[in-house]
């Protein structure tokens, strides 16, 4: 018999969770977004692309640009790019429709305490606050996020020399290890003594669930929380 060879489009091959994101397109908060192939189909997009330049400021005196390859969606759109709040600045980040939220905070805009764990929505590493409510931010698509608050752990800590509350309860009570989980709980954290500044145990208990400590530091994790709401007052 006669084999014949298949291109890559005829061929099945395995996907991962990006390619997933990227080609299939993701329904979060109950919204679908699908990718630019999709779009292509749908809305009779040739599939024109053009190079963007993206600039964003990190700091007073540190400028990132990045240059990325979009779909043309709105060619009258002078300006494509998703304007997201961070930590009271805004940044303009021409944003890729399977990106998730994680990857605009680390690697577009460069602001990295934000750590990724598991990268599926199940360690809370990565979390966030938007709008004041913690989010896992590599389930969330950037598009969802744009415009609104956004929230990193860099907001609990001015510089180095000078921590808001929660951080320096954490750095004083030691409620790490590795540190590769503290940013998540710190977030977590801030965003349950907002809603509720006297929390039970059993609040932090639940609330914190969803985190994961792999280093058995869980404990001083939930004391400090405690103790920043007077728990030991």
């Amino acid at each position: 018999m006669k084999e014949t060879n298949k291109t890559p489009l005829e061929s099945t091959p395995s996907l991962s969770r990006r390619d997933f994101l990227k080609d299939a397109g993701l329904v979060i908060g109950g919204a679908t977004v699908g990718s630019a192939a999709i779009l292509s189909a749908c809305n009779g997009d040739k599939g024109e692309t053009k190079t963007v330049t993206n600039t964003v400021t990190n700091t007073v005196t540190e400028t990132k640009t990045v240059t990325t390859t979009q779909s043309i969606v709105d060619p009258t759109d002078s300006d494509p790019r998703l304007t997201f709040n961070v930590n009271g600045k805004e940044y303009k980040v021409a944003v890729q429709p399977y990106w998730t939220l994680d990857f605009v905070i680390r690697e577009q805009i460069g602001l990295t305490a934000t750590k990724v764990g598991c990268n599926s929505g199940e360690c809370g590493h990565c979390t966030v606050l938007v709008d004041g409510k913690p989010i896992y931010s590599c389930m969330m698509l950037a598009s969802d996020a744009a415009g609104k608050v956004i929230e990193t752990a860099e907001s609990l800590c001015e510089d180095l020399m000078h921590f808001d509350r929660i951080s320096q309860a954490f750095v004083d009570n030691q409620a790490y290890q590795c540190g590769f989980c503290t940013a998540g709980f710190m977030m977590a954290t801030k965003a349950l003594l907002t809603k509720n500044p006297h929390p039970s145990m059993e609040e932090i208990q639940q609330e914190l669930s969803g985190h994961v400590c792999v280093c058995s530091a869980i404990k001083r994790v939930c004391d400090t929380v405690y103790e920043l709401g007077g728990g030991y007052a």
